[in-house]
């Protein structure tokens, strides 16, 4: 769950103005969902409602926690080759650029690491949650977990063929597409929306603005404390720009006696040690935010911040285990 909050500030329309704000909000990938559209369309609530639709069928298809999802059947598959619907291959394809443009540091193919550390249901039926607050300890792995770990199969294991409608893969292969898929849904229903007029898809704070409010430079976006939420770390605003948030204080629970959290490193099988707890990126699209929010995530603070200020057209704030914030040149605040 992400930690970003968005408060709207509007001109309100003149009674001979068609324009007209709508807004939907609805319980979708285990998050709230928020579309905020103004447009002079008639049937503005249908297409707000065209969302929570779109994201129902996404998390119907891709869930992995859903036996009877497309991804689910896919997993467990015994064929090296499944015919798999557009919106599938599209998803898949997605995931293997992410993996392409981050060496492997974001990987689809980590399922049976997330289940192995016990996530293996959907979050809210986790027996033994322990999210971090300010006066819990910061998540630390075992040391002997940060020795390199050999899987059989990556995501340099998985191949599309989009002419034949076929995701090949070994036998055994299992994908999760859990840490895009909020983003790139986003990003659909963003697509969907362009051109209607000035709209905001915020699913957990991973949401993308386009246009801005009447008379406003941008939407305005609260980013929150990751150990308490009620505090606000930073404040951007938003014009034609994603924003994703990833954190470690959220989804953490104890397994088997020890503390874990959902963020595997793909070079260890284990989550990730790390002394950043929350990383939020900015960037064109919501699935390029959510994704290198999690490598930043992934790689700590000083080489997170590096990482991410050497990406075009990308920006980032860290919030470290010591509570300490730290940002990218040009991320801009207000």
């Amino acid at each position: 769950m992400t930690t970003a909050n968005m408060k709207t500030m509007t001109n309100t329309p003149t009674r001979q103005s068609t324009w007209r704000w709508t807004r939907h909000d609805f319980r979708a990938m285990n998050t709230d969902v928020t579309v905020e559209l103004l447009s002079d369309r008639t049937n503005s609530q249908d297409l707000v409602l065209d969302v929570e639709r779109l994201f129902a069928s996404v998390e119907r298809r891709l869930s992995r926690f859903n036996p009877a999802s497309e991804l689910s059947q896919l997993n467990a598959a015994p064929q090296a080759a499944f015919v798999a619907s557009p919106l599938l291959i599209d998803a898949v394809e997605a995931a293997l650029w992410a993996a392409s443009a981050t060496a492997g540091l974001y990987d689809p193919t980590l399922l049976d690491a997330l289940e192995s550390a016990g996530y293996d249901r959907s979050f809210e039926r986790i027996e033994f949650p322990e999210p971090l607050s300010q006066s819990s300890p910061v998540f630390a792995a075992n040391r002997a977990s940060s020795a390199a770990h050999y899987r059989p199969f990556t995501f340099r294991s998985i191949q599309v063929n989009r002419a034949r409608r076929q995701i090949i893969r070994p036998a055994g292969l299992r994908l999760d597409l859990g840490g895009m898929g909020k983003g790139w849904t986003v990003d659909r229903a963003a697509d969907a929306l362009q051109g209607l007029g000035p709209f905001l898809v915020n699913a957990g704070g991973d949401l993308f603005a386009y246009h801005s409010p009447p008379g406003k430079n941008g939407w305005l976006i609260e980013i929150s404390h990751p150990l308490n939420p009620e505090e606000t770390v930073a404040q951007i605003e938003l014009h034609h720009r994603a924003l994703a948030t990833s954190t470690i204080a959220r989804r953490r629970w104890r397994h088997n006696g020890q503390l874990k959290h959902h963020l595997i490193d793909p070079r260890t099988g284990c989550p990730a040690q790390t002394d950043a707890i929350s990383v939020s990126v900015t960037a064109p699209r919501t699935v390029i935010a959510e994704v290198y929010a999690k490598i930043a995530l992934i790689l700590g603070v000083e080489r997170g911040l590096a990482f991410l200020q050497d990406l075009p057209d990308v920006e980032g704030l860290i919030v470290a285990a010591d509570t300490s914030v730290h940002q990218t040149k040009d991320f801009n605040l207000i």
